[in-house]
């Protein structure tokens, strides 16, 4: 049945710099932890993903997609010690399917007749690893490649600055989500939701934020624009440790920032038809109230 079938979640924004790759290694890290069978690609020549995980640079995705490199190559297994502490070693596995400098030219070597190879290559990985979810770790620009990632997600999350929560732009975003969506469905029946708004790098003292996301949460509701990420120094240092805020402060705010967003994604994956429920049913509330 499709609702089996393993589910696809991408964390995604047009702009870059707003902490998408952040929150997808924490998020396919807590998963992982929680005892799921996890793969996470990174979409981006950015290749954030490797570098918070202490992998070495590969251009995995592009062998996979255009060298044709066999998955159990080009896949990586994350130890649980990079992302868990010691006494809580993760029950669960984390795969990564790097990305690097060649990501961008994938796009321009793929055959017309290819465009579906991405869709192709996550069932593979899904069916040979017997993952629960993959999470992907979007590119901020939009070319055909992107598109097609788009087409093999089952659930997108929407990142965002606080400074960038204005309403407009949102919407502007929800309605090319929900137009990739409602493609999916048309050409491969398979359905698809946004399952949520995500606030990131809040400062709690600052008037704008607050305002920002009060707004967003009257007007979407409490369910669909997520607790915000606050903005604290220690996610930075993480990062130039090259570690997850899970090993590098397991008991601070910012862990705790991050299991609820784990939290918010296990829930879905729980029941997902319920996501999809909840989430038509919140734009379209909002549709007919711009109508109205």
């Amino acid at each position: 049945m499709e609702s089996s079938r393993t589910k696809i979640i991408a964390f995604t924004n047009r702009k870059g710099g707003v902490g998408k790759s952040t929150m997808s290694v924490h998020t396919a890290a807590g998963l992982a932890a929680r005892g799921l069978r996890v793969g996470l690609i990174d979409t981006d020549s950015q290749g954030h993903v490797a570098l918070m995980l202490g992998l070495p640079e590969e251009n995995g995705l592009y062998d996979a997609m255009i060298d044709k490199k066999p998955l159990d190559q080009a896949v990586r297994l994350v130890p649980p010690e990079v992302y868990t502490p010691a006494d809580r070693l993760s029950q669960g596995s984390l795969f990564v399917l790097p990305s690097s400098d060649r990501t961008y030219r994938i796009p321009y070597m793929l055959n017309p007749n290819e465009m579906l190879l991405f869709l192709e290559m996550l069932d593979q990985m899904a069916e040979w690893l017997q993952l629960d979810v993959i999470i992907i770790d979007t590119n901020p620009t939009l070319n055909l490649f992107d598109g097609v990632v788009y087409l093999a997600v089952d659930g997108f999350v929407y990142v965002t600055e606080c400074e960038r929560l204005a309403l407009d732009g949102v919407v502007s975003a929800l309605n090319q989500l929900q137009n990739f969506a409602n493609q999916r469905k048309r050409y491969l029946n398979r359905p698809s939701c946004v399952l949520g708004v995500l606030p990131n790098k809040m400062r709690a003292d600052t008037r704008l934020h607050r305002h920002n996301i009060s707004k967003m949460s009257d007007h979407f509701g409490v369910d669909f624009v997520w607790n915000p990420v606050i903005l604290r120094t220690v996610w930075a240092e993480a990062v130039n440790s090259r570690e997850l805020v899970y090993t590098y402060a397991p008991d601070g705010y910012e862990a705790k920032d991050a299991w609820q967003i784990v939290q918010r994604i296990q829930t879905a994956l729980g029941n997902f038809d319920g996501a999809i429920a909840r989430s038509e049913e919140v734009l379209k509330k909002w549709q007919l109230a711009n109508e109205s």
